[in-house]
């Protein structure tokens, strides 16, 4: 489990982000949502050891994420950031396989395990038709679902995931929160995602954090999150909950 105490972030002069006591636990999809500058990305690359906190505690499994080693922390942890890094000429396949990284080291050569972990992360990820294809030159859904087969062959417990959806069309962001969902909830992984979408986040996480201001303003299942009061003091509009026929989903729309 991601355990925080009195975490902080500070940017020069500037705190980016101010947490008391939170956790993320295994098993489950938890949603970071609130407007842009609130901390999300923050407090995600702050989990995934892109920045150091500048005071309190941030600890894996009740153990300092400043103790791990650089190979042990991704083989617990793996992180997807908001802008992908460039795969030129790199096949679905080959993109993938750099998930075995942090088990066989630079040098190392690729055995059985490695193969097997690749072709399950493959399979689990509905990618085959794009293991041989480059992915360049794959839509933006297909590209996302290689990059999440990617981290699945990485083996992590956790996956951070920032902002996965901003690029994508209404569509393909339903079928990545389905394959992000069913992922956690068949292996047991801890996800943590950024989402912009509130409806999205409600309907596909078990739990949301809401920041404002670099400060979680509000946790808890989305049926909880999901009023008025509470989704105006998170993005600064009224909002109107509805549910709609035929459906027991909640919505939320701007009034």
């Amino acid at each position: 489990m991601f355990t925080l105490d009195h975490l902080r972030f500070d940017l020069g002069e500037r705190c980016l982000l101010k947490t008391q006591s939170l956790d993320f636990a295994p098993g489950q999809v938890h949603g970071l949502i609130g407007h842009n500058g609130s901390g999300k990305s923050t407090l995600l690359k702050l989990l995934a050891r892109q920045n150091t906190p500048t005071s309190g505690k941030l600890a894996l499994d009740d153990r300092p994420l400043s103790q791990f080693g650089s190979r042990e922390f991704a083989r617990a942890v793996a992180y997807l950031p908001q802008h992908l890094p460039a795969a030129e000429a790199l096949t679905g396949r080959e993109l993938v396989a750099f998930g075995r990284y942090p088990w066989h080291g630079l040098l190392g050569r690729p055995g059985p395990k490695d193969e097997e972990a690749i072709e399950r992360a493959i399979a689990l990820t509905h990618t085959e038709a794009f293991a041989e294809q480059q992915v360049d030159t794959l839509s933006g859904g297909e590209r996302q679902r290689v990059w999440l087969a990617m981290l699945l062959a990485q083996g992590s417990r956790y996956l951070l995931l920032d902002e996965p959806l901003a690029a994508l069309d209404i569509a393909h962001q339903i079928e990545v929160m389905e394959l992000v969902s069913h992922l956690s909830h068949t292996l047991g992984l801890g996800i943590i995602i950024v989402l912009h979408d509130i409806n999205l986040a409600a309907r596909y996480c078990d739990r949301l954090v809401a920041l404002h201001g670099g400060q979680v303003l509000a946790e808890g299942a989305p049926d909880a999150m999901m009023n008025p009061v509470t989704l105006k003091d998170i993005y600064g509009v009224e909002m109107q909950v509805i549910t709609p026929p035929q459906s027991q989903q909640q919505i939320a729309v701007p009034l």
